[in-house]
């Protein structure tokens, strides 16, 4: 049953919606998508009920984020320029209003004007949103997230300049509105708890003498001019009527009267849909503009000395330091990959990619989500820690790894469900839906991290007692009677919680590899134990894994394919994605870790998924009933490590579109993923489902990750680094990247032999050769340049022929080499 706040919510909406024509308001851009395509349908599973659900913004979770590099809290940015300064608090929103005309003119409504929204540059997390309206006025609107006086506390600024669009003068009212909805939602209330805080504004006060607006018991805007006229609306009457909300309201205000209630306090005790408008004038002809500036506090600010410190920066100096602050650090430090014209973007899209990982990470913990996942996975942070070591974020992934992981490393003697607590990997996530895929994750990214810092950082040797021995134990020591790890809910995304997932499987066996080298590297005398736990792990795996194919075979099965797990024969559906962790991110095809035969069953695992379920991203219907764009990338990821970067490459231009998607020609996320792309949204309402789907958080640090882990080993990875150690150069470019006289190239980029790597590569067209020029590079490795122009003629390296009969178009080089000189056909 919906409570009393979402029906009225919900019916507010509709009848602002039905009512659009004779009184414009601001319907929120998700809300809107709903109406769009309504359907009485929705997650019961979730929600109590379709207001609830829709209250919560359950199927349209998109927005961009703005913030501060390692603090706590993101900020959100909507379709309109709407900033929900602090996630479930209030939203603030700008529009404009024609007192000659009476004409209110929303950035939400298609009708009210134009809107483009864009990131100021792929650098800056500056969300930049301008706003047109049909004669000529326009706003554009400056958003970003500062650390603030001594105590460097954030805050959001947002600078609003209004000008004419033409030189004709104009003139009119700024407006800004204080409203309970935002972004995200109005009232996240779902059965798993994601009920953070409450939402609803019950008590909405302004105070001219700080020109400060309280919103419930914490600081909402701060306006550095004064606006000239107010309104607060509230619900006296404690109606329960919806009408009330939508005959009073300042939007009905300005459109029937021209001016506001001109009150400083209200409360709704009923809905809590307090609403507040504030107004500038502005006169502006030719290149005048009318400039304001808002500080929306995100940290705890209270008293008289936090309002003189939160002002006393201008504006335009916080600009400044955020400009300069985001300048460096994503294109002074870290990797820079240099890609040519008709890639470009993906350069682009890589240091956003970087800003997003920084800005979730909140002291050191990268979190996956802004909103409903702002807190800690070991699974994701294992992907995201890796990614930030090899762009070159290594203090960040040390400061996780090391100092968080310890924190979730169990010593309790209790059980978690089947399993022993003491040794395990998790917090409250991992331990109450048995993800038991947590301990060969955090043996995976410190073995990885220690190789990627070398021998004289000393890493794995500080984490090794107890975190990594007994974590490699509790693999060993809590297993099912097949050898298998026990039934959960491991990633979330494979099945069912009362199944086994080889998912849980593959991640053991690459963790304990990852101990087991570690364990050597530093002369432990663990090393046959652990060697053991592997061995044993794999035994059981292989075997499973073969008898599943088996069964499926008898059955009659046609295709071959590895499901999610054992307790799923013959399960052909897109649950079977588990199955990409075998290439990447876990690599256990690099010497058939598995055997030769479940080695060729997981490379046809591969085109089973792509034939049933890529229709240019990856499709998770069993799951979510949306695309999965952090999936998608783990499948080309895998295309590319299986030797097919054609397939990468096209996955990889879904990837890139689905992170800048439209509808009704408007921006809908900029340059980011969320957890699922809805069938809608990726369609422009081409494909609506018949039923409810999943959404989670937008931008989701997985999937950054997964776009910097996959650009990154496009242009460079690592083999074998035990045994035979070589990289492969450009591995995934392809051909069309790199026009005539055009270059590819990366400089000191982090590996995982812990020394950096570098080159160029340069292609001519009309001598139909490849030049790949060699900088920094490891000690000891050889070089393997896959040559994806055109057949393979010759190769000279150094000024020396290179037999290139026995690789095909792979040429290889030795370790030391400084130069190669490709001919193709």
């Amino acid at each position: 049953m919906a409570q009393t706040h979402e029906w009225m919510f919900y019916e507010v909406m509709w009848r602002s919606w039905a009512g659009r024509a004779q009184v414009p308001y601001p319907v929120p851009w998700w809300a809107q998508q709903a109406f769009r395509r309504w359907s009485d349908d929705f997650d019961a599973g979730t929600y109590d009920s379709k207001e609830g659900a829709f209250a919560s913004n359950a199927l349209y979770r998109y927005w961009g984020m703005v913030g501060v590099k390692d603090h706590r809290q993101e900020s959100l940015i909507g379709q309109a320029g709407e900033i929900e300064p602090v996630y479930d608090k209030y939203c603030l929103s700008f529009f404009l209003f024609d007192p000659a005309t009476g004409a209110l003119h929303l950035p939400q409504l298609t009708d009210g004007g134009t809107v483009e929204q864009r990131m100021e540059a792929p650098h800056l997390p500056v969300a930049l949103t301008t706003f047109r309206t049909a004669d000529g006025v326009e706003f554009v609107q400056r958003t970003f997230a500062v650390p603030v006086g001594a105590r460097q506390r954030d805050a959001v600024v947002t600078r609003v300049t209004v000008g004419s669009a033409t030189g004709q003068p104009r003139e009119g009212l700024l407006c800004a509105a204080v409203l309970a909805a935002g972004p995200s939602g109005f009232q996240r209330h779902d059965r798993n708890g994601r009920e953070i805080t409450d939402r609803r504004l019950t008590f909405l006060r302004y105070l001219p003498a700080e020109q400060r607006v309280e919103t419930n018991s914490g600081w909402g805007p701060v306006f550095d001019t004064a606006p000239e006229q107010y309104g607060v609306y509230g619900n006296p009457e404690f109606s329960d009527d919806p009408d009330t909300y939508v005959h009073h309201s300042p939007f009905r205000d300005l459109v029937m009267g021209g001016k506001l209630n001109g009150s400083a306090e209200a409360q709704d005790q009923v809905a809590g849909l307090c609403s507040a408008v504030f107004t500038w004038p502005y006169r502006v002809a030719e290149d005048e503009l009318t400039e304001v500036d808002v500080r929306l506090p995100v940290d705890l600010y209270a008293g008289a000395d936090d309002l003189a410190e939160l002002r006393a920066t201008p504006a335009a100096e916080l600009e400044s330091a955020n400009r300069e602050f985001w300048t460096d650090k994503l294109t002074r430090q870290g990797v820079q990959p240099e890609l040519p014209r008709p890639v470009a973007h993906l350069t682009d899209m890589f240091r956003q990619a970087r800003s997003q990982l920084l800005i979730l990470s909140d002291l050191g913990e990268i979190h996956p989500g802004p909103t409903v996942y702002d807190s800690f996975w070991i699974r994701d942070s294992s992907v995201e820690a890796t990614a930030c070591s090899l762009v070159g974020d290594s203090a960040l992934a040390e400061h996780q790894l090391g100092t968080h992981y310890p924190l979730k490393f169990n010593r309790g003697g209790g059980r978690i469900g089947p399993c022993a607590e003491y040794g395990f990997y998790g917090g409250p996530h991992e331990k109450d839906d048995r993800e038991w895929d947590s301990n060969g994750q955090a043996l995976w990214a410190l073995g990885r991290f220690d190789r990627t810092r070398g021998p004289a950082a000393a890493f794995g040797a500080k984490m090794y007692q107890p975190y990594v021995v007994d974590g490699a134990r509790w693999l060993r020591d809590n297993r099912d009677g097949y050898g298998l790890l026990h039934s959960g809910w491991s990633a979330e995304h494979l099945g069912e919680r009362d199944k086994p997932h080889y998912w849980d499987d593959l991640w053991g066996l690459a963790g304990l590899y990852e101990a087991a080298r570690l364990a050597e590297r530093i002369g432990a005398p663990e090393v046959s134990e652990l060697w053991g736990a592997f061995d044993d792990l794999k035994s059981a795996t292989a075997a499973s894994v073969r008898w599943v194919l088996g069964e499926q075979a008898r059955r009659g099965a046609w295709e071959t394919f590895i499901p999610t797990g054992p307790g799923d024969v013959g399960r052909l559906d897109s649950t079977m994605i588990g199955a990409a962790a075998y290439f990447h991110p876990l690599r256990l095809h690099m010497g058939s870790k598995l055997g030769d035969d479940v080695d060729r069953a997981a490379r046809c695992t591969l085109d089973t998924m792509y034939a049933h379920f890529v229709t240019g991203g990856f499709r998770h219907e069993a799951a979510w009933n949306a695309y999965g764009p952090y999936l998608t990338m783990q499948l080309a990821h895998a295309y590319l490590l299986a030797g097919d970067p054609e397939r990468a490459d096209t996955l990889l231009g879904w990837v890139g579109g689905a992170g800048f998607p439209r509808t009704q020609d408007r921006a809908v996320a900029l340059g980011a993923w969320n957890e699922q792309h809805a069938f809608p949204i990726a369609s422009d309402f081409h494909e609506v489902p018949d039923r409810h789907w999943y959404m989670g958080d937008i931008p989701h640090g997985w999937a950054a990750a997964e776009y910097l882990l996959l650009v990154r080993d496009i242009l460079f990875f690592e083999a074998d680094e035990d045994r035979d150690p070589h990289l492969y150069i450009a591995p995934g470019v392809r051909p069309h990247w790199v026009p005539d006289g055009e270059s590819v190239a990366v400089e000191d980029a982090p590996t995982l032999f812990g020394r950096p790597f570098g080159y160029r590569l340069t292609h001519d067209a009309g001598a139909r050769t490849v030049t790949v020029r060699i900088g920094a590079a490891p000690d000891g490795a050889r070089f393997v340049y896959p040559c994806r122009f055109g057949p393979v003629l010759s190769a000279v390296a150094d000024g020396r022929q290179v037999d290139v009969s026995a690789f095909g178009d792979d040429v290889h080089v030795p370790a030391g080499t400084r130069e190669i000189v490709v001919t193709y056909a």
